[in-house]
């Protein structure tokens, strides 16, 4: 398979997973909208069914549980940290109802009810500064825990203290309970669709940015990508030179022997470049010219280096079974610091000392 096709089926790949999941994640918003629906139509029913208070103490339920469940998630956008915001007022304010309304009166009469919902309003309350400071995940699931803790020991004295016999009754607390964990499988299920879709868009972005900085034809990094590279070298003060090289002869081939015998001979001695073992990075400028960037090294070792990178030009490159052609280069180079500060300098420098050397060696190869 060749890299073209390896390249559209990853990206065709890519595209489907995206689209799958954002469908999914827009399905499951909608089964999140029809749970909530759901709950305030069974909430609604409650109110009908059962006295006043009973109501009260239902909405409290209710909307703990909306805090609850929204809480986690109230750092991922504006609009969860005001859903989680919205719900911690309408909690304080039906606590405030069960504690204070004439309605809930035959409840708080019972032994210990006024006491245990004071105290839990107590606690209640004294997280209120937690969730105006969260700045974390960790801290938002510190604070549902904490939460959570006073909804479960609300529900469970409200299990032991205030049963209701009615078989309807049970029934639409059995609706609830299942409706309460089918929005947290639902908003987990979203939540995890949400971390893939931001992987997704996270590969996607890199696949792109490894794209925008590859040479389509040569498979090696491109001006841009050298560009970026230099330019963190210089922003970390690290000396370096610029080798620019440029293909004598290459223009023939094209003309003699067609473009697709170009292409062929341009992608040979990328790859030539890529292969020699200076501790150098290869890419390609543009038409016939390549740049290699060589780190520091003392004048012994640049001119091995040098020599390995003329060394690419000892083999003849195979243009098909019938024909080869041998290559030779102009070159031309420029040191960071010396001869100059920044990416423009050094290319300027480069590139004179290259056409300087092409035109002294009337075209030939360059040899130390």
């Amino acid at each position: 398979m060749t890299n073209k096709s390896k390249t559209k089926r990853f990206s065709t790949l890519q595209s489907r997973s995206k689209g799958m999941l954002l469908a999914l994640s827009a399905l499951l918003i909608l089964a999140n909208l029809y749970v909530f629906s759901e709950t305030r139509q069974l909430a609604r029913s409650y109110s009908e069914q059962q006295n006043q208070a009973t109501w009260f103490l239902f909405q409290l339920t209710k909307e703990f549980s909306s805090l609850v469940s929204v809480t986690p998630f109230a750092l991922e956008s504006e609009q969860y940290r005001k859903k989680a915001e919205l719900s911690y007022e309408l909690t304080w304010s039906r606590f405030d109802l069960l504690l204070n309304a004439k309605e809930a009166d035959s409840f708080m009469q019972l032994a210990g009810a006024r006491e245990f919902f004071s105290s839990l309003f107590q606690r209640y309350i004294s997280l209120e500064p937690e969730l105006w400071k969260l700045k974390s995940k960790r801290q938002a699931m510190v604070l549902t825990n904490q939460l959570e803790s006073i909804y479960q020991d609300m529900i469970t004295y409200v299990n032991i203290n205030f049963r209701i016999k009615s078989p309807i009754y049970q029934q639409q607390m059995e609706q609830a309970r299942l409706l309460n964990q089918t929005q947290w499988f639902l908003m987990s299920l979203l939540f995890i669709c949400a971390l893939l879709v931001g992987y997704v868009l996270h590969l996607e972005s890199n696949y792109n940015k490894h794209l925008a900085l590859t040479d389509a034809l040569t498979k090696i990094k491109n001006r841009l990508a050298m560009t970026e590279y230099v330019n963190r070298r210089i922003e970390n003060e690290t000396p370096f030179t610029v080798c620019l090289l440029d293909l004598n002869g290459f223009k023939q081939i094209n003309d003699q022997y067609g473009h697709h015998a170009g292409d062929i001979a341009l992608q040979t001695m990328a790859q030539r470049f890529e292969n020699v073992e200076c501790h150098c990075r290869a890419f390609r400028m543009g038409g016939d010219e390549f740049a290699l960037i060589l780190p520091q090294q003392r004048q012994e070792e640049m001119e091995q280096t040098l020599e390995a990178i003329l060394g690419c030009f000892d083999d003849k490159i195979t243009l098909s079974l019938e024909n080869s052609v041998q290559l030779s280069a102009s070159l031309g180079l420029a040191s960071y610091p010396t001869q100059g500060n920044n990416f423009s300098e050094l290319l300027k420098t480069a590139d004179t000392n290259m056409y300087q050397m092409k035109f002294a060696t009337q075209n030939r190869s360059v040899r130390l």
